[in-house]
C-alpha cells in the first residue's frame, strides 16, 4: 500500500469526512453538518430535496471534493464562514465518511417549549421521514464508512424511530465507539443500554429540571418520574460513570434558580452520572448575541461551573453557544 497523503490547510472534520441527513419544513437535504448556531454553518449542501433514494457515492464525493478544494485554496466555503469548527491541520486526502448526524426526523414524545419545532408545530408534524438503514448499510457494503469519527442524532426522539435498534446494532457490531444519542428519556431503550454497557455509546438526557412541576412546565408532558427512573437504569448499566449524560438547558425566567440547579446536581451525583451538560435557551442567546446579556444568567452559569468542581463531577460540558459567557 502507498503512503497516505495528507495536506495542511483550514477545514473541519465535517467538510472532510462527515455527512448530515437533514429534514425540515423547507426541505429534506443531505449536507455536511447541522451546526446552524455557528455563523454561516450548516448550509453546505450535497443533495437538496432528498427523499431517501439510493445515493450515487461518486457524485457525493465529487461535490464534497469541490468543497475541500475551496478550503485548500485558502478560501472558505460560503456556508462555513465564521464557523467555530474550522481549524488548520493536516487532513487525510481520502474519500470516506466517519462522522454522521441523523437529523432526518422530527417526531418526538415530548413538546419542549424551547424546541425549534414549536415555531411551526403543524408543519413539522406533517413531515414524513424516510428509511435511513438501507443508506447506511450501503455505505458499509461499499466500505466508504469507517470508525474514528462521531455518530450523532438530532431532530426528534431517536428511540421512537422504527429503524433505531437495527441502526445502532449495525454500528455496535462494526466497532463504532463514539456514538452519542440525545433522548427525552421517556422510552427506555435496551439498545441504548447495550451500547452503554460496552462503552460504545453515550446517552444525553436533557431533563432541565429537578421537580415534576418544573418538568411539566418545560416539556409539556408528565413524565418526570419516568425519566428519572430511566436515568437511574441507564446509569446502572455503565461500567464507568461517563456514558450517561444529564443535560440542563437554562431557560431565563423559568428554571433559572440555584435551588433547581442544586437539586439537579444532587440527583446526578447520587446516581453516578459523571458527565453533566449546561446550556442556555437558544432564543435567549440569539436575543443577546450582540448585546450585553443579563449578568444574573452569566453568574448562574459560573455558579454551575464552580459547583460541579466542588462536587467532583467527572466532567462538565458547556455548550459552544453558551461557553463564551463564562469566558471559557
Amino acid at each position: 500500500m502507498g503512503e497516505v497523503k495528507r495536506e495542511r490547510y483550514i477545514s473541519c472534520k465535517w467538510l472532510e469526512s462527515g455527512v448530515c441527513f437533514d429534514n425540515g419544513v423547507y426541505g429534506s437535504n443531505v449536507k455536511l453538518c447541522c451546526y446552524m448556531s455557528a455563523p454561516g454553518g450548516g448550509n453546505s449542501m450535497i443533495f437538496e430535496n432528498y427523499k431517501g433514494s439510493k445515493i450515487d457515492w461518486d457524485k457525493f464525493f465529487k461535490i464534497k471534493n469541490e468543497y475541500r478544494n475551496v478550503q485548500k485554496s485558502g478560501n472558505t466555503v460560503p456556508g462555513c464562514v465564521g464557523c467555530v469548527f474550522l481549524e488548520e491541520k493536516e487532513w487525510l486526502q481520502e474519500n470516506y465518511i466517519d462522522s454522521i448526524i441523523f437529523d432526518h426526523f422530527t417526531k418526538c414524545n415530548c413538546a419542549c417549549t424551547y424546541c425549534y419545532t414549536e415555531e411551526d408545530k403543524k408543519g413539522y408534524n406533517k413531515l414524513k421521514t424516510y428509511d435511513i438503514y438501507p443508506i447506511i448499510k450501503d455505505m458499509f457494503d461499499k466500505k466508504i464508512i469507517r470508525t474514528g469519527g462521531a455518530i450523532g442524532f438530532g431532530g426528534g426522539e431517536p428511540t421512537i424511530l422504527p429503524e433505531f435498534d437495527k441502526l445502532i446494532d449495525l454500528f455496535l457490531k462494526n466497532g463504532f465507539s463514539n456514538m452519542r444519542v440525545p433522548s427525552s428519556g421517556i422510552k427506555y431503550s435496551k439498545m441504548i443500554e447495550k451500547g452503554i454497557s460496552t462503552g460504545q455509546l453515550s446517552v444525553v438526557i436533557s431533563i432541565d429540571s429537578s421537580s415534576r412541576e418544573m418538568y411539566k412546565k418545560i416539556k409539556q408532558v408528565d413524565f418526570y418520574d419516568t425519566v428519572c427512573k430511566n436515568l437511574k437504569k441507564y446509569s446502572k448499566a455503565q461500567k464507568k460513570s461517563f456514558n450517561v449524560i444529564s443535560k440542563y438547558i437554562i431557560i431565563p425566567e423559568v428554571n433559572d434558580t440555584k435551588v433547581e440547579i442544586d437539586n439537579w446536581l444532587k440527583f446526578n451525583k447520587e446516581n453516578n452520572i459523571g458527565i453533566i451538560v449546561i446550556d442556555i435557551e437558544n432564543s435567549w442567546l440569539t436575543k443577546y448575541r450582540n448585546d450585553k446579556p443579563d449578568e444574573r444568567i452569566v453568574e448562574l452559569l459560573k455558579y454551575v461551573v464552580q459547583k460541579s468542581k466542588d462536587m467532583n463531577f467527572y466532567r462538565l460540558e458547556i455548550c459552544d453557544r453558551a461557553r463564551y459567557l463564562v469566558g471559557d
